[in-house]
């Protein structure tokens, strides 16, 4: 239950749904006054029709009625949430870090250290604007993630993410600068913690929600995986760090990055929690290891 509900509270996603809400509350104060007045156009005969129907006590007439408003309620609450694609794209990036959270909350228990929503910061020579949707911190180094759910079959050829859509060819399209923000990013993030940590190297990450046939691709020093091998694989990696070290480059990161967009259990720092050892308060290295 615990790894359950992990996503709703540990802050992944955050950033996209936070944009999803503006975008698609944008588009409804566009477009749904226009519908209103057609719904009340259907609306308030209908109404008038299941009154009558009931002053008659006419069955089928209020049963007519009763199903003729269901439907009704249910097409304008289909529509409602029903956005044009450019908008549902930010929808289907928040579900699949939530995805993410959830295959990788069991890792937690083996010590590994779980960082969602982090700010990237700009580089020197571009004004950059993002995030790094997860980090994952555990012995064997620092892992940059990126979550996907793409509407169609990725491939990857050379260094670019080809998606194949199933049933219009001429929808398929190319992310050709995916793999190399990826490797900036981890490298910026480096950067950040290089000189309290030593840490040399950050392995950026894309992990796949959408139909990924080979299932891991070690290529141009970036791994695409499916987030059903995900854990998997993490697991199988060489340990190279010790717990206590974990924790501090935890520590460290979350001190550089601090989360634009916090959990509800985030907000609350002077909370401690109960671990093997004790209470841990939070806000500590090991509280940092823990709560995340």
């Amino acid at each position: 239950m615990r790894d359950w509900l992990y996503p709703y509270y540990c802050g992944a996603g955050r950033g996209a749904r936070a944009k999803y809400d503006e975008v698609s509350g944008r588009w409804r104060k566009r477009v749904f006054p226009r519908l209103r007045w057609v719904f009340a156009a259907v609306t308030v005969p209908l109404i008038v029709w299941s009154v009558v129907a009931v002053v008659a006590n006419h069955p089928f007439g209020i049963w007519a009625s009763g199903m003729a408003f269901g439907a009704l309620v249910a097409v304008y609450a289909v529509l409602r949430e029903s956005p044009p694609a450019h908008i549902e794209n930010w929808r289907r990036g928040f579900e699949g870090e939530l995805r993410s959270a959830r295959a990788l909350a069991p890792l937690r228990r083996d010590g590994y250290v779980l960082l969602h929503n982090l700010p990237d910061r700009r580089s020197d020579r571009q004004e950059y604007k993002g995030d790094i949707d997860h980090v994952v911190v555990c012995p064997a180094g620092v892992f940059l993630l990126n979550s996907k759910w793409l509407g169609g079959e990725a491939s990857i050829r050379g260094d670019t993410v080809h998606v194949q859509m199933r049933d219009d060819d001429d929808d398929s399209f190319q992310l050709p600068r995916l793999a190399s923000g990826m490797r900036g990013c981890a490298v910026r993030l480096q950067e950040d913690i290089a000189q309290q940590t030593g840490v040399q190297w950050v392995q950026p990450m894309v992990v796949f929600w959408n139909r990924f046939e080979a299932g891991v691709d070690k290529g141009g020093n970036v791994v695409f995986v499916h987030g059903e091998h995900l854990v998997d694989w993490l697991r199988e990696q060489k340990p190279m760090m010790s717990p206590e070290r974990v924790a501090h480059v935890a520590a460290c990161i979350k001190s550089a990055r601090p989360p634009e967009h916090l959990g509800w259990w985030s907000r609350l720092p002077t909370l401690g929690f109960r671990g093997r050892r004790g209470l841990v308060p939070t806000g500590t290295a090991e509280g940092v290891a823990r709560e995340s």
